[in-house]
């Protein structure tokens, strides 16, 4: 079973959670973006020494913060990406690339038209990062890092929700 019939379920899962389902219409507020993107850049800090370095995401999400409110940091986000420091992160980094490639390109018009940043979807490369990602789903020892990584995702959105009540 590959990593994404795996985790396909949780992927739904994230897709369902509110604030999910606020990025998907389009309707997620600056903050909530913000919070969003810290989060991501907090796990990309550990991660992107698994991916070839034209696939980091450090300096577009440097870029999209900029040009946002200022984040409220994500205690999941951190404790996850401290789990990672020291070994192999590739299920983590599938998760994420595949969110931002496949993802990204349902998202990223619905936040330009919100004035939201998407620089991080943006790749110099997406055939090779593409490539990458469908030649990493192939292997079924990551899937406990890739759930992993879609829990942490939840908690994220926990968090991000929980500050909109």
């Amino acid at each position: 079973m590959s990593l994404y019939e795996s985790t396909k379920e949780l992927h739904h899962a994230c897709e369902a959670h509110p604030v999910g389902q606020r990025m998907v219409s389009g309707a997620i507020t600056p903050h909530e973006w913000a919070d969003w993107l810290w989060a991501m850049r907090v796990i990309h800090s550990v991660i992107d020494d698994a991916v070839p370095e034209h696939m980091s995401r450090d300096r577009a999400l440097s870029t999209d913060l900029d040009l946002l409110v200022q984040a409220r940091p994500s205690k999941s986000a951190l404790l996850f990406a401290g789990s990672l420091v020291g070994i192999d992160c590739q299920g983590a980094a599938y998760v994420l690339h595949g969110a931002h490639r496949s993802g990204g390109r349902v998202l990223a018009p619905k936040m330009a038209k919100r004035g939201l940043p998407t620089a991080h979807t943006t790749y110099k490369y997406p055939e090779i990062a593409q490539g990458w990602i469908l030649d990493v789903r192939s292997k079924v020892e990551l899937v406990d890092q890739a759930k992993n990584t879609f829990h942490c995702l939840l908690s994220v959105m926990d968090e991000i929700e929980s500050r909109s009540l």
